[in-house]
């Protein structure tokens, strides 16, 4: 049975799991996965790995795909009377929280709406910004005897978007960023069912990422992987991105290229790419990426790791809007680079190995000169 992926994507972007508490979102991913693993495991943070086994006699190495599942989202911090005070989980962008409908997840969900004071009522000077968020008040229509009944402080919050086909193949929703991703590993796990491959595959759906990179950290120690990918999002050209901070949505996936990236390991995934004839897009980070992938480098004695984006509209807001075609292109790409890891992999990506037929060529240009 091949994945719908509108409606798969759908199911995940309307999912509930905030960072820290993804057990919803990890179930769903759960329920696709488990006819696509050849082992399904949880570990002690909540991350997610699905394991495709090599299909040859040994296993010349392992690959972990990392792609994050938690969104971002608000937590109870005050009640006052009959409204909610909040505080964020992850990156909320306040501008675009006003008029929001959300669900308050306390002793059974309840619908809210986020309010703030009307601009009649405001000081002259405070109508031309935005408020904070200790300024937004969730009002969920129950009497304050109700809600204290019914929230504590601490209950989490989640948007309530329904996700939207748009023209072509856009979709549009909450937690694109990553729930694109975490749909593109389901279609790599797919389509490993019919090729043959010389390492074991761990995709992990992590989790945390959005307070700091804390599933990816732990995954990488544990897996212990020889490479890695990182999946995620980045930004596509709009409404105040432009080409030089931005990529085409719909144009394909990028790939980073800076410290967060193995050089040879981003030739050897633009040279896969090519051999496809999908685009690859080169995307510049001279610093850390932010990504997964930031923990995934450093983790023990280091591991070579790649960097791969999927761009999306209006990140950070309640309507991201993905394209299907980048993520069915970033998995053929991922495949097809899995399909070619063999015993010689890791030597080719050696640094190592690069420094030393350099040495070799500048000790036998030395050893030349003498006899000369």
């Amino acid at each position: 049975m091949s994945i719908d992926l509108t409606t798969h994507l759908t199911d995940l972007s309307e999912a509930v799991g905030l960072s820290g508490y993804e057990t919803p979102i990890r179930q769903l991913i759960e329920s696709e996965w488990e006819r696509l693993a050849d082992d399904l495991r949880v570990d002690a943070l909540g991350n997610l790995f699905a394991t495709r086994y090599a299909t040859t006699a040994a296993a010349q190495g392992t690959l972990l795909i990392a792609t994050h599942m938690d969104e971002i989202g608000l937590m109870v911090s005050s009640i006052d009377g009959a409204f909610l005070r909040v505080t964020s989980v992850g990156g909320i962008d306040k501008r675009v929280m006003i008029g929001q409908t959300v669900v308050v997840h306390g002793s059974e969900d309840l619908l809210g709406l986020v309010g703030s004071r009307p601009p009649h009522v405001l000081p002259a000077e405070d109508r031309k910004k935005y408020p904070d968020l200790s300024d937004l008040v969730i009002d969920t229509g129950l009497t304050a005897e109700e809600v204290s009944e019914q929230v504590r402080i601490g209950d989490l919050v989640s948007i309530d978007q329904k996700a939207v086909k748009l023209n072509g193949d856009l979709l549009c929703g909450k937690s694109m960023d990553n729930r694109a991703s975490v749909a593109c590993a389901t279609l790599i796990l797919e389509g490993l069912q019919s090729r043959s491959f010389n390492w074991n595959v761990v995709v992990a759906a992590t989790v945390q990422e959005e307070v700091g990179l804390k599933g990816a950290t732990t995954a990488a120690w544990g897996i212990a992987p020889h490479l890695a990918l990182a999946i995620d999002v980045g930004f596509a050209t709009g409404n105040g991105v432009g080409e030089d901070s931005g990529f085409k949505l719909g144009g394909g996936p990028t790939i980073m290229i800076g410290p967060n990236a193995h050089p040879k390991l981003f030739d050897r995934l633009r040279q896969t790419a090519k051999k496809l004839e999908l685009p690859l897009h080169p995307e510049p980070a001279p610093r850390g990426t932010g990504t997964d992938g930031y923990a995934i480098q450093i983790s023990r004695s280091g591991v070579p790791t790649a960097v791969l984006s999927i761009p999306i509209r209006n990140m950070h807001t309640p309507v991201e809007i993905a394209s299907l075609k980048d993520i069915e292109r970033t998995a053929r790409i991922v495949v097809q680079f899995i399909s070619e890891l063999d015993d010689q992999t890791l030597h080719r990506l050696s640094l190592d190995a690069e420094e030393a037929a350099e040495n070799g060529a500048d000790s036998a240009d030395d050893e030349g000169e003498t006899t000369d």
